[in-house]
């Protein structure tokens, strides 16, 4: 079986919504990693399309942590004789500025976090894994907006960001998830957003 290289896992994930990695952990090559960048830069570029206001610009070292992180995750939930010591030296947390560019380049592969909980659902509560993806969740609420997370949601890059803010309240609303209109701060600009329509946007809306 040929390698599946981190480029041909975000095309098929982007493409098709479905995904395979490879049976064995070993290192992405330089060639792959540039070449899912470029595709990553792509598809941003497309997805400009369905954004307002100014646009941040894209974040190619925080998509490309993002699409290795997703990768590995999802080996780690095939690969389950992997111990913790393996799953922490391959989810390590992401070290640069969470801006609003890193937020959307990010989104790229994170959007996908709710799948791969689906996929990770059959561990126990405890496991590093399913522990690590919870830390991500938390970490980038954009991206997690309709699962269930537990924990403080740092939200201000997001809501000082008229691109970004719209797109989060747009996808709050989309997924009907009352949990994050608990914020003063969203629950206003949901209110703003739904105006007289609210009956048939968000039936029956009432935050808590």
């Amino acid at each position: 079986m040929a390698f599946v290289e981190l480029k041909q896992f975000i095309q098929d994930i982007i493409q098709q919504g479905k995904v395979t990695v490879d049976a064995n952990v070993t290192p992405f090559s330089g060639d792959d990693i540039q070449a899912a960048i470029q595709q990553l830069r792509e598809h941003y570029e497309h997805q400009k399309q369905e954004l307002t206001a100014t646009v941040p610009a894209f974040d190619a070292a925080a998509a490309i942590w993002a699409a290795g992180f997703l990768y590995r995750a999802v080996q780690l939930v095939i690969l389950r004789h992997l111990g913790e010591e393996t799953v922490n030296k391959l989810l390590t947390p992401y070290e640069g500025v969470i801006s609003p560019e890193a937020v959307l380049s990010v989104d790229l592969s994170f959007r996908y976090l709710s799948n791969l909980m689906s996929l990770a659902k059959g561990l126990a509560p405890e496991d590093i894994l399913v522990k690590r993806l919870r830390e991500a969740a938390i970490q980038w609420p954009f991206s997690s907006v309709g699962m269930k997370v537990e924990g403080e949601l740092k939200i201000e890059t997001i809501m000082n960001n008229a691109c970004v803010r719209r797109s989060y309240i747009d996808r709050i609303i989309t997924a009907r998830d009352i949990k994050r209109c608990n914020n003063p701060q969203v629950r206003e600009y949901i209110q703003e957003a739904l105006g007289d329509y609210g009956h048939v946007l968000w039936p029956g809306f009432k935050p808590e």
